[in-house]
């Protein structure tokens, strides 16, 4: 497995299960036999392989929405000549090297972003796709790629956020149920710590879903790779150049 399917979809995967496997270490399940049953026939790998699928997925589908909700893909945003984050001779520059890069129809210049700012976008996505096109070699542009890993683990994470905050609520109301059993009680003052403690932990998990996996703690890393996506025209220029 490389990388980017190790890190930006796997990990949030690995963090959206981890209190299944913590609650099942704290109530001593016996992972270890069950393990060695399900990687003697090989369903290890295959749910390896469908985790990271279903973790691309979770961030993928919502993409366009949390895009749209920020004013735009960020890459587009630093290209509109409204945007100010990237300085306009900067800016400037970007524009001259990509149309001489990738022509468009219509160069956006600012005339035609005011008059026609869909227009401009759509040369800009162009002009994206092909500066993605030519930066995949991650040993050219580490940087770009670790970027790209960091936004996509945010992005994969975040898209999974409702699901964990509910499978959390189940796991806090199964515990509860499990005790009640086992006790024949229903107040919690009569259960042993040990309930205290996971119903503590699945709570923390919880305020940790809500409070930091946002669309803002998604966002700063989505405009990190799309500045460091940008400057690689620099590169590219020169090595047009050689």
């Amino acid at each position: 497995m490389d990388k980017y399917n190790l890190n930006a979809r796997l990990y949030p995967m690995v963090l959206f299960y981890m209190p299944v496997l913590l609650l099942a270490i704290l109530f001593s399940f016996q992972f270890d036999k069950y393990s060695h049953l399900l990687a003697s026939v090989g369903i290890l790998g295959a749910l390896s392989y469908l985790i990271k699928q279903i973790g691309r997925d979770a961030g993928k589908t919502k993409e366009k929405k949390l895009w749209d909700s920020w004013g735009g893909a960020p890459t587009t945003q630093l290209l509109r000549w409204r945007n100010t984050t990237i300085d306009v001779n900067t800016k400037k520059r970007y524009h001259v090297q990509l149309q001489a890069a990738c022509p468009v129809t219509n160069d956006p210049d600012p005339k035609l972003e005011a008059s026609s700012p869909e227009e401009a976008d759509v040369a800009y996505q162009a002009w994206v796709k092909f500066l993605i096109a030519k930066t995949r070699d991650t040993k050219k542009y580490p940087l770009l790629f670790s970027e790209n890993i960091n936004y996509g683990f945010r992005r994969n994470l975040w898209g999974l956020k409702r699901y964990a905050i509910g499978l959390l609520l189940i796991l806090m109301g199964l515990t509860y149920l499990y005790y009640t059993i086992r006790t024949k009680v229903y107040s919690p003052l009569n259960f042993p710590l040990l309930f205290i403690v996971a119903e503590a932990g699945l709570a923390a998990l919880i305020c940790l879903w809500v409070f930091i996996v946002t669309a803002s703690w998604v966002k700063i890393p989505a405009f990190a790779y799309a500045e460091r996506l940008l400057e690689s025209v620099e590169s590219l220029k020169k090595e047009k150049n050689k």
